[in-house]
């Protein structure tokens, strides 16, 4: 993988926000959030993917991963971070009919008013 290009994400208000490349590798790639005087305290997104041996009969798997530190505006410290992943496991003789459907559900899913409870409270639907 020799090159990566800017991310676009959106912010809880709905702007954008832009992520160049950090850290290139074969299978991997890390981004972090443009302006961005360190690692440390920074947002951070990440992706990466593993080939199996046999890649007709093999499963490909996906990950990622946005890593969210929240930073003490008064002393600078650390306070915590959050961090949310994903991963995909697709074996190769699936289509990519397959792969799009699935993909489509998922990030339904992940878009729910619920998910975003999950995340802020810990709470399941019942």
């Amino acid at each position: 993988m020799a090159a990566a290009a800017d991310l676009t994400l959106k912010n809880n208000a709905g702007a954008d926000v832009t992520f160049n490349p950090y850290s290139i590798s074969e299978n991997r790639v890390e981004w972090t959030e443009a302006g961005a005087a360190s690692i440390l305290g920074t947002v951070r997104a990440v992706m990466g993917r593993t080939i199996p041996a046999n890649k007709a009969n093999g499963v490909y798997r996906g990950t990622g991963k946005l890593f969210y530190p929240v930073v003490n505006g008064t002393t600078g410290a650390l306070d915590g971070s959050i961090t949310m992943n994903f991963e995909i496991l697709r074996p190769a003789n699936l289509s990519t009919a397959n792969v799009d459907e699935a993909y489509a559900r998922f990030k339904t899913l992940v878009a729910l008013a619920l998910v975003k409870t999950l995340a802020e409270s810990g709470a399941l639907p019942t």
